[in-house]
């Protein structure tokens, strides 16, 4: 998460209840498996459970075994290879977007589930980390959320209306500019995509401190951000909404008019520090986090994506 994290409380608020590869773009990995989107089970069918165990073991991958990933560096691609196996393994097309930064070039891994819809709803999260800081917090948690939302939902009827992205280059750099992955995945959708692109959800820093924030930037339609909340609360989660800045990799979509949340569990004293480290994470926060995360895509449907769309 990049920082400036003042918060502006939302007076008034009301719970209101898939772009491929271009010739820019580097196929990856085809699908593990070539079979169409299973389609057998029913729309809001239950996913497994959230296995908060196997996400932290993401979690000390990455912030453990890599450490440090600053942007357009080996360490933030070899993050990002990471992701990518992980996801191909699952049975997503994988396929990565480069782009030049820092005089040195990152990436940003998408992933689709075979037969899914073209502009769906974007679940994100911030591979890099700044300089001197592991991220295990900021964001190898939300990296973890969406890898184990992704095992959940793979091969089942809501893989048709997500697509999941691991992005580069969220954090400050040394041109004074952040979040450049997310604008650079806000680019290429084209005017089309950005007009049909459902909604996204940037998943950031969630495993160190409660409760659990949801919110916007103030910037675009709030309607997926009220939507998470309501999924949220209604599993018994424990949320609060909030406007907050433009600090996290949902500021690109807000201003391209695209339904965009933000997902954060709030201020914390390793952030962008050396201790921000495996063991100074909560794993009951990371296993409420990412059940708020799954209970949202547990109810997406064709009907919430037109919705989300009408509202963008």
């Amino acid at each position: 998460m990049s920082p400036r994290w003042q918060l502006i409380p939302l007076v008034g608020a009301a719970v209101a209840c898939l772009a491929g590869p271009t010739h820019a773009e580097r196929a990856v990995f085809p699908a593990a498996s070539g079979t169409a989107i299973t389609t057998t089970q029913k729309p809001g069918a239950a996913l497994g459970r959230f296995d908060a165990g196997r996400a932290l073991s993401h979690v000390r991958h990455l912030a453990g075994r890599i450490g440090v990933r600053v942007r357009a560096t080996p360490a933030e691609h070899k993050g990002q290879r990471y992701v990518r196996r992980r996801l191909r393994t699952l049975g997503y097309h994988v396929f990565v977007q480069e782009f030049g930064v820092d005089g040195g070039t990152s990436r940003n891994v998408v992933a689709m589930w075979p037969g899914a819809k073209r502009y769906p709803v974007v679940v994100g999260a911030h591979i890099d980390t700044v300089a001197g800081s592991p991220g295990a917090n900021d964001n190898a948690s939300g990296v973890a959320v969406m890898l184990e939302v992704a095992r959940l939902v793979a091969g089942r009827h809501q893989a048709r209306w997500v697509k999941f992205v691991s992005f580069g280059s969220e954090e400050y750099g040394a041109n004074g500019r952040h979040h450049l992955g997310s604008e650079e995945f806000v680019s290429r959708l084209g005017s089309r995509g950005r007009t049909r692109l459902a909604g996204m959800v940037s998943v950031d820093m969630v495993a160190d401190g409660r409760p659990l924030i949801v919110g916007t930037a103030g910037l675009g339609p709030r309607i997926v951000s009220y939507s998470f909340l309501h999924k949220a609360r209604k599993v018994g989660i424990r949320a609060d909404y909030r406007t907050t800045c433009d600090c996290s990799d949902n500021g690109p979509f807000e201003l391209a008019g695209i339904p965009a949340a933000f997902i954060w569990s709030g201020p914390e004293p390793d952030y962008h520090s050396p201790s921000d480290v495996p063991t100074n994470l909560s794993k009951r926060d990371l296993w409420r986090s990412g059940r708020a995360v799954r209970a949202f895509v547990r109810a997406l449907d064709r009907k919430t994506i037109r919705h989300f769309r009408s509202e963008g």
